[in-house]
């Protein structure tokens, strides 16, 4: 599961670097200053979805061993 969280983590950086790196260019922005800029919200954004990949992940788990646990309770 932590390999699927990576590989979205890193999918959204990557097109989010692309995307801003040619947001920067169609703005006449210096290409270094574009690219700075494009692997700082990279970076940012592959933290992001990791945290909530492995909270989401974590809450996902801990309801169904709570369901798990309820129905086996019941008589």
């Amino acid at each position: 599961m932590d390999r699927t969280a990576k590989r979205i983590a890193a999918a959204s950086a990557i097109a989010l670097f692309f995307v801003m790196a040619i947001a920067g260019w169609l703005y006449g922005q210096d290409p270094a200053e574009c690219a700075w800029r494009s692997m700082i919200g990279a970076a940012a954004i592959y933290l992001a979805v990791r945290v909530a990949g492995n909270l989401a992940i974590r809450i996902l788990i801990e309801a169904m061993a709570q369901d798990q646990m309820r129905r086996r309770s019941k008589p």
